[in-house]
């Protein structure tokens, strides 16, 4: 690691103990080795360098919107975090390509299934383009919620630090191996994802998958 990315990993972390609460104990149950697709809901831009910072030196890459690439200094530290930069809009062949080659290193690659980010905290409605790369690779996925950003903004005001929970659920993977995938089993295996999420989640945080029956049918637990 160079002396740069040594100094700015060091000052991430100092940042995130300075002004959040942070218990990192759920963190223990990522698996330190192969590659693995972190599925992560996604309310600010802090949940990213978070989860980076703090589950460092297992390496972590995360999607993340091109338009941070528009600013020198977030290109910067995109870069420099290794990032993959994708069009939200149109998730292109040169995107998934780095998506795969994150794996096919044994590293983590986070998305976040939404696709954007939620402004109240609760769950929006999954995006079938993370269902596709789940099932091109077939490779184990992990459910992690982070919960308590939202507040970040009105806590810093009144000097407060933010509470933040992490919640890590069970390592799973698809049930369905192989074949092609339509629109329609896309989007059933993005909501399944979805619910993976959810169940980690108070009811009233599950937005778009709130009050909905809990069943796993196209996904199942990895076994220790």
């Amino acid at each position: 690691m160079k002396l740069s990315e040594r100094v700015i990993n060091s000052l991430l972390r100092t940042f995130f103990r300075l002004f959040f609460r942070i218990d990192r104990s759920e963190l223990a149950k990522v698996p330190q080795t192969g590659p693995l697709l972190m599925m992560v809901n996604h309310t600010s831009n802090l949940e990213g360098p978070m989860l980076y910072a703090f589950l460092h030196p297992r390496p972590l890459h995360a999607l993340a919107k091109q338009e941070l690439w528009d600013h020198k200094f977030m290109a910067y530290l995109m870069n420099m975090w290794k990032s993959i930069p994708v069009d939200r809009q149109n998730m292109g062949r040169s995107t998934m390509d780095a998506c795969f080659k994150v794996l096919d290193d044994q590293h983590i690659l986070a998305i976040a299934p939404e696709g954007t980010r939620s402004k109240d905290g609760k769950l929006q409605e999954g995006k079938g383009g993370v269902a596709f790369i789940a099932h091109k690779k077939d490779i184990p996925m992990i459910p992690v919620v982070v919960m308590g950003f939202t507040s970040f903004s009105r806590n810093i005001r009144r000097l407060r630090r933010t509470v933040i929970t992490i919640k890590v659920g069970e390592v799973f993977e698809i049930v369905q191996k192989g074949g092609r995938i339509d629109a329609n089993a896309r989007q059933a295996l993005a909501d399944e994802i979805m619910m993976r999420l959810a169940v980690l989640m108070p009811n009233e945080m599950r937005g778009h998958y709130k009050d909905k029956d809990i069943v796993f049918n196209l996904t199942r637990t990895v076994k220790a």
